[in-house]
């Protein structure tokens, strides 16, 4: 009787080492790092970002596209009057579709990235749970 339980003893502390060591292994923010950002957090100031960015490209892109082709059709084609102002009006609108084209690419890749973020988060974390259970049966 004193065998067996000596055995399980050893088993049960080959254990704990076992779940020690890959809680080492595994990487834990909120210890390593007390002022890391956390991730939903950093995704939504990036948001802010970009659509400050997009919002200052759609209101200067499209006057400095209409001054531009007006520059441009009276200096060089001396082109005046309302073919000049046509022209003028569609490159602003084809500048502000462009821009909202852009700012539509970047919200669906961002969406791709953060499904395969979340599939390799899965896959990891099925490596782990797989890992540990063929830890168990040894």
């Amino acid at each position: 009787m004193g065998r067996r339980k000596k055995r399980n003893d050893q088993l049960q502390t080959a254990n704990d080492a076992d779940v020690a060591m890959q809680q080492q292994s595994e990487p834990n923010t909120e210890q390593d790092d007390p002022y890391s950002i956390p991730l939903h957090s950093r995704q939504a100031a990036f948001a802010i970002l970009w659509l400050l960015v997009y919002s200052f490209a759609m209101f200067t892109l499209p006057f400095g596209a209409f001054y531009g082709m007006k520059s441009l059709l009276l200096e060089q084609f001396q082109i005046d009057g309302f073919n000049n102002t046509c022209g003028s009006v569609l490159a602003a609108v084809l500048t502000v579709n462009g821009i909202i084209i852009l700012y539509a690419m970047r919200g669906f890749k961002e969406v791709e990235e953060e499904d395969r973020d979340r599939q390799m988060r899965k896959a990891n974390d099925d490596h782990i749970v797989a890992a540990s259970e063929s830890s168990k049966t040894k």
